[in-house]
């Protein structure tokens, strides 16, 4: 995704609110920068003082030298403690301010709608969060120091060349209009390459972060020498882009050296001519060689911290461009909450994630309070979408979703997604132990609490078997477990929260046959006054529904029980014919309708528990 920021300082806006916390420090720190810039201009005036009154005289004064050399190194010291003191500040602002922005940014990501990410690459984000507020930390350290302490120094260098020397000063600020035409130009190309950096950066993320998580699937069909040649691409791309940058900031320091280096030499040729002549003293001609080269030395620092600004300008626009996202999903002010029963209503529902493609088209259904309901079709029938604008991670284009009598947008987010609890194929875990990752790290939720409704959905003899039952600690969306055990601990989770509708989204895609065996059970207790939705391709998972939802190009086509279903003869019947309904072999007659498939589990397999609410 290619980003083209604003021109200008428009996006440093951002950083405004976050410098105030911190302006006393920053009014400390500019302070001991003045200190240090009028120190360091000061030497040369005094080495010129020292020189025409107490070196270059008829009778030299030894001890006023030692004076003043000692002056010149006090000077020194002083400096360097103010510098230190300055960096240290500057330091802090920069590392807090960082910090703010960056925990401000995940939250206002963490109450973006599932749309936004749906739009956005994980590269592009991450790149966001981590390296564009990383940048922030270089203009507080660098940026402003080096920056106000080089304009201060230009302020008292041209203040001392004049005081000394008015003709002479004038010729050396020739050199200044052409210095900044230099900087001119090549701040305007150095703001393309900057961005260019960017967007090849965060694409090269993107792509890793992608194959990382697909790299099973890439070993499977043997794609490695293709994804590694795109990734070569990528990377190629940005090293381009950076070496141009490289180059261009090379350039620029040389052209700015050069100037310098061709100022000193007008200077020591013009200077010198006017001592021989008595014009100037000697004094007067030493100061203006160091001032000349000091004069030089902050343009030279100010011209290269200019990719620090532009690099600051292009993250303070893409993290403001992040912020002003405003949220697809709002809970209306002072939303309250119905008494929760679990009936779920949708009347005359559309969706279209994009205008002109609807994936949901005038739906119309009832779910009564306890309810359990199949949903069945073909994949892109809008299974997914339809109970996703349940749990409110979409809002409908068209028509009211309501529960329990009220519209979705109606109700307070946190009570609809804690009444709404869904399990899904693709179960994420987190960093952080067993325990951790069932109550989502929420310590308050008691350890039993944890434990009962692990020993209900079957999770318990495997994690008992582990080196630390509970508190074993997982690795990266717990890769070290099979894809059976990260459901069963998804399950387990959704329960610990006592949701008064559950939603099974696939949810035993993963599992075996004795597993899905033991978890239909308890499913089947759990289920008890609880309204279930449940989309699945397994029979045994769907044919003891109250009633089964046929969905085909996002409209209800059919409705019923499994028997009632399978005698139309229609596109449930066909659903199953032709393998979409998987079908336990076991399990199916002669004329090709399934039996009853009883729960394998036994009604002793699993403990009835009881599980309170959160």
């Amino acid at each position: 995704m290619n980003e083209s920021p604003q021109h200008g300082l428009g996006g440093l806006r951002t950083l405004l609110p976050y410098m105030k916390a911190h302006r006393g420090r920053l009014a400390l720190a500019f302070g001991l920068v003045i200190g240090v810039a009028f120190i360091e201009m000061a030497q040369p005036y005094l080495v010129k003082v020292a020189i025409d009154r107490y070196i270059a005289v008829p009778a030299p004064h030894a001890a006023a030298v030692l004076w003043m050399a000692a002056a010149y190194l006090g000077m020194t010291l002083l400096a360097l403690c103010l510098t230190y003191g300055q960096e240290i500040l500057l330091q802090y602002t920069g590392l807090h301010t960082v910090r703010a922005i960056r925990s401000d940014l995940f939250r206002h990501l963490q109450g973006l709608s599932l749309g936004f990410f749906d739009r956005n690459s994980a590269g592009r984000l991450i790149t966001n969060v981590v390296n564009d507020t990383e940048a922030l930390n270089n203009f507080f350290s660098q940026f402003l120091s080096i920056t106000l302490r080089g304009l201060l120094s230009l302020l008292l260098i041209m203040f001392f060349m004049l005081r000394l020397d008015v003709t002479a000063a004038l010729y050396c600020f020739i050199l200044v209009p052409v210095i900044g035409a230099v900087s001119l130009y090549f701040r305007v190309r150095l703001r393309r390459i900057y961005n260019e950096i960017r967007n090849r950066l965060s694409a090269s993320i993107a792509f890793l972060a992608e194959n990382l998580s697909g790299m099973a699937i890439i070993q499977i069909f043997h794609q490695e020498a293709k994804q590694q040649r795109r990734f070569d691409e990528r990377n190629t791309a940005l090293r381009d882009a950076t070496i141009s940058e490289n180059r261009t900031n090379l350039l620029l320091t040389s052209i700015t050296e050069l100037l310098g280096d061709a100022g000193v030499a007008a200077l020591i040729w013009f200077g010198g001519r006017a001592v021989i002549r008595g014009t100037i003293t000697f004094g007067v001609l030493y100061a203006f060689v160091g001032y000349i080269r000091r004069f030089f030395q902050p343009i030279n620092s100010i011209t290269q911290q200019l990719n620090v600004l532009q690099t600051t300008i292009i993250a303070t626009e893409r993290i403001s461009r992040t912020m002003r996202v405003e949220p697809e999903i709002v809970e209306l002010p002072g939303a309250l909450a119905p008494p929760i029963r679990g009936e779920i209503r949708f009347d005359n529902v559309s969706l279209a994630y994009q205008p002109g493609h609807r994936v949901l088209s005038d739906i119309r259904l009832t779910i009564r309070p306890g309810e359990k309901v199949g949903f069945v079709g073909a994949s892109g029938a809008g299974k997914s979408s339809l109970l996703n604008l349940a749990a409110r991670f979409y809002d409908a284009t068209g028509g009211t979703v309501r529960i329990d009598g009220q519209d979705v947008r109606e109700w307070p987010l946190e009570a609809l997604r804690r009444t709404v609890g869904i399990v899904q194929q693709d179960v994420a875990l987190f960093s952080g132990t067993i325990i951790d990752n069932i109550r989502f790290f929420r310590p308050e939720i008691p350890e039993e609490r944890v434990r009962d409704a692990c020993r209900l959905v079957g999770a318990e003899p495997f994690i008992l078997r582990l080196p630390k039952g509970y508190d074993t600690p997982l690795s990266e969306r717990g890769s070290t477990l099979s894809a059976g055990e990260r459901q069963l601990l998804s399950f387990a989770r959704v329960l610990v929260f006592d949701p008064r509708i559950i939603i099974l989204d696939e949810a035993t895609a993963s599992l075996d046959t004795r597993t899905e065996a033991v978890l239909q059970e308890a499913i089947h207790r759990v289920s008890r006054g609880r309204t279930l939705l449940v989309i699945a391709h397994r029979l045994s998972t769907i044919q003891d529904m109250d009633t089964i939802i046929v969905l085909d190009q996002g409209r209800i086509v059919e409705q019923g029980t499994h028997t009632a279903l399978l005698q139309l003869r229609g596109h449930y019947w066909r659903l199953h014919r032709s393998g979409i309904l998987l079908e336990e072999a076991a399990g199916s007659d002669s004329a090709g309708l399934p039996a009853h498939i009883h729960n394998a589990g036994g009604s002793g397999a699993v403990q009835a528990v009881g599980i309170t609410p959160a």
